[in-house]
């Protein structure tokens, strides 16, 4: 049986420079919701004894908390951390099998967060990018935020895959 899951395809601002305003749907009256259906890719059966522990640290709590239920819908157990410091001791006082770099966190602390990292944990580094940036130096692992999530659990899955 292939499991589905449904993401909203928000319109496109009326405006250019941002994004319409959600709030009160002043901006967006009138306007639908378009959803894209796509299918969820099945979990080895290897993957389902022992769950991957994944790290993801952005300051973007939103973003956070929607990469932590895609990824927890996979069977993946998820630590999100907006916080830095947070993040770190998390990282000191557990092992993680992957570590999830937010594209919403400066180039400067993600730069200091990998070095953190790296000094604390084995674990390969995903780290996201906005479209059209450098890749982050000492990253295992990059990906473009813009893509769809199911391009991102898919670059997880086959990450995990490898490391085992």
């Amino acid at each position: 049986m292939q499991r589905l899951k449904i993401f909203p395809v928000l319109p496109r601002p009326a405006y250019a420079g941002g994004m319409a305003r959600q709030n009160n749907g002043t901006r967006n009256r009138g306007r639908r919701t378009r959803f894209e259906i796509v299918p969820i890719p099945d979990l080895p059966a290897d993957r389902t004894l022992a769950s991957p522990r994944i790290l993801s640290v952005s300051f973007d709590a939103v973003l956070a908390r929607t990469r932590e239920m895609i990824l927890s819908a996979a069977g993946f157990h998820v630590a999100t951390y907006t916080d830095l410091e947070d993040a770190v001791e998390a990282c000191r006082q557990n092992s993680f099998d992957l570590i999830l770099i937010g594209h919403s966190i400066p180039l400067r602390q993600r730069s200091s967060l990998l070095l953190e990292v790296r000094a604390l944990c084995q674990a390969p580094v995903l780290a996201l990018l906005r479209h059209g940036e450098a890749p982050l130096p000492g990253a295992d692992y990059v990906f473009d935020a813009s893509q769809s999530p199911v391009q991102l659990l898919e670059m997880v899955m086959n990450i995990l895959a490898v490391k085992r």
